[in-house]
Order: structure tokens, then sequence, then C-alpha cells
């Protein structure tokens, strides 16, 4: 994850008037990372518990353009679209792009049966 981290902040410059002090964003930076990473796995593997994984190398800069675009949404709650006077909106799961999240292909499989077998 330091390797990431260290990415991410070449995209993501400290500011002062955002994060308040360098520990916020050391937090936010690790946050944005672990967020980006656990939508990657929930996709990429939508019928396993992913709690203990990896995210694979492969998916490296997948997950830093994902650490940008959450970045960019924090400030609007993942709204997408907005239309002032028919008072429209759109909202995805988490505003991420379909261009991203296209990006990432789930793993065949089925669900998993419980031990009954039902």
């Amino acid at each position: 994850m330091n390797e990431q981290l260290t990415k991410l902040k070449s995209r993501i410059p400290y500011d002062a008037d955002i994060f308040g002090n360098t520990n916020n964003y050391q937090v936010a930076l690790k946050e944005l990372l672990e967020d980006s990473k656990n939508i990657a796995l929930e996709t990429l593997y939508p019928y396993e518990d992913t709690s203990e994984m990896d995210l694979p190398v492969k998916y490296y800069n997948w997950q830093i353009r994902c650490c940008l675009e959450l970045y960019q949404l924090a400030d609007k709650s993942g709204l997408t679209n907005y239309a002032e006077n028919g008072i429209t909106w759109a909202k995805l799961s988490d505003g991420l792009s379909n261009f991203l999240m296209n990006k990432l292909t789930s793993k065949v499989g089925v669900p998993k049966s419980d031990e009954t077998g039902e």
C-alpha cells in the first residue's frame, strides 16, 4: 500500500485548506485507497468473501484512477446529473464513471450454497 500511497500523493497534493493538517491528509488518502480496493474486489469477485484479499497488482492503476474520481466526487455525494427547473437528478452507487467501472470484469462464478446444500 505504501507504493500506492506515494503515487496517490503525487496526484492529490496536500492542501492545508482542505485537509487541515498532514495527519488528516494521510488518513484521507488511506481511506480512498481502502474504499477503491473494496469497490474493485466486490466487483471482481461478487460471490466471494473479499475481506482478507489483496488487490491484484494489475489493478493498481485502476485503483489510483478510482481514488481520483472518489476524491473529486467527495463534495458532490455521488451526484452525477442535476437539472434546475425540471428538478431532475441522477445518482450512481459511488458516482464513479461507467468508463472506469467497465474496466473491471467480474470473475465467473456461482453463489456458494450453505452447508446443507440448499
